[in-house]
């Protein structure tokens, strides 16, 4: 139960060219070891074909917005009327106002449509998790039960971590016990329904006017790897080849060629050997067995009250609501 296993995911892939040659590059230096398809983006049909071809390990990264205003992209599902899409039946800019405005039932539609996109190539997804964090309860829906069903109908693992130490880098340390106890709601739910999850997963939540330079990037990730826990953490970064393009249109765009540089530099791939960690993709990774080895241990009286906090017959009511 010691073990600490690392999967070291790339973002966004099929976002831009720029993403897809660092992805590609990153890949065949061994410096990643899984990536997340962004499906309905403009160069994710390239994304998914590459992952195809080369085998290359791909989870589907589900959306409900358009990354860029001046870019908006056409929905993976186009049949019926969906409420949160623009007049055209594009994924608006806004992800929250979409959020806001989404039948569950759309919401299910777009998801699995994604994930038929992309498995439609030749590229199975291994996983699934969320772009911008929408379907995490953030906005104030439950989508997350939309996720689940199709987690479950596809065998797929989820981006969603069964620690709260995220919370803690996220928030600075600042957690709510109302942010705490919809985290238990979340991981019970994944535990009912059959989902697995990560342990842990560490991305620098900070824009990139906070983080100050290059080798602040580096020494974050370094800083946070250096104390997860045993068990199944995931790294998630965004990295992207310089692309003067996309840094004229957002300064953001700085924070990923970094991501690039940090990971093509190998600091990474040292830190990992260093530390005694073991590489794996979501596919490779050991959920079911982990799952196992956590059963034969007795609970504790921590494990029990963390239960009895989570208002069970409350999320059944949601499961039968939300589709």
């Amino acid at each position: 139960m010691n073990e600490r296993y690392l999967i070291i995911n790339a973002d966004d892939f099929g976002l831009c060219e720029s993403m897809n040659q660092a992805v590609q590059e990153l890949f065949r230096l061994g410096a990643i070891t899984s990536s997340s398809i962004l499906s309905p983006a403009p160069r994710a049909a390239k994304a998914s074909a590459l992952a195809a071809q080369q085998k290359l390990p791909a989870g589907v990264h589900w959306t409900l917005f358009s990354e860029w205003k001046e870019e908006l992209w056409p929905a993976a599902s186009l049949q019926g009327k969906h409420g949160f899409l623009t007049d055209n039946g594009f994924l608006p800019a806004d992800g929250g106002d979409a959020a806001k405005r989404a039948a569950s039932s759309n919401i299910t539609r777009e998801l699995e449509a994604q994930y038929l996109r992309m498995a439609a190539a030749g590229c199975i997804p291994d996983h699934a998790d969320s772009h911008g964090g929408t379907l995490y309860r953030i906005n104030g829906r439950l989508f997350f039960i939309n996720a689940f069903r199709l987690c479950r109908k596809y065998g797929l693992p989820f981006r969603f971590a069964r620690t709260t130490a995220f919370l803690e880098r996220q928030f600075a340390g600042r957690v709510s016990p109302a942010v705490t106890l919809a985290h238990s709601g979340i991981v019970f739910l994944a535990e009912r329904m059959g989902v697995a999850l990560p342990d842990d997963f560490i991305t620098n939540p900070y824009p990139v006017e906070k983080i100050r330079d290059y080798e602040a990037l580096c020494r974050y990730y370094e800083e946070q790897l250096r104390i997860a826990p045993a068990g199944i953490t995931e790294v998630f970064l965004h990295p992207s080849v310089p692309d003067g393009r996309l840094l004229a249109r957002t300064p953001q765009w700085r924070k990923r060629e970094w991501e690039y540089y940090f990971l093509k530099s190998g600091r990474l791939a040292r830190l990992v050997e260093k530390e005694g960690f073991i590489p794996v993709s979501w596919g490779s990774a050991p959920f079911e067995e982990l799952r196992r080895k956590a059963a034969d241990f007795p609970e504790t009286p921590h494990s029990r009250q963390q239960k009895q906090t989570i208002p069970t017959e409350n999320i059944n009511r949601r499961i039968k609501h939300y589709g």
